[in-house]
């Protein structure tokens, strides 16, 4: 056995942190095409009034599924489900 297949499978038997479902808070960019996973309304642009958009990663048993697109104030009105937006 080389040091080099003894070091990969020391590195195989170290578990990776599980992943958890996190937020993120962002900023609208022009040409966005999300759609608000409470209201199911477009998520829009407007240079005017700088709205935000909190973007949330789901996993499930630790595996990615899928992301949520939400306006902020529709993420504080269903409770913050996946935490504070960061």
């Amino acid at each position: 056995m080389t040091a080099q297949t003894t070091t990969f499978a020391a590195a195989a038997v170290v578990s990776p942190t599980p992943r958890v479902s996190r937020a993120a808070d962002r900023s609208i960019d022009p040409g966005n095409d999300a759609v608000c996973a409470r209201c199911r309304e477009r998520i829009k642009f407007s240079a005017r009034s700088q709205a935000r958009q909190v973007i949330a990663n789901v996993y499930q048993d630790g595996r990615w599924q899928r992301v949520e697109h939400y306006h902020a104030l529709c993420y504080a009105d269903v409770g913050r489900p996946y935490g504070e937006a960061v």
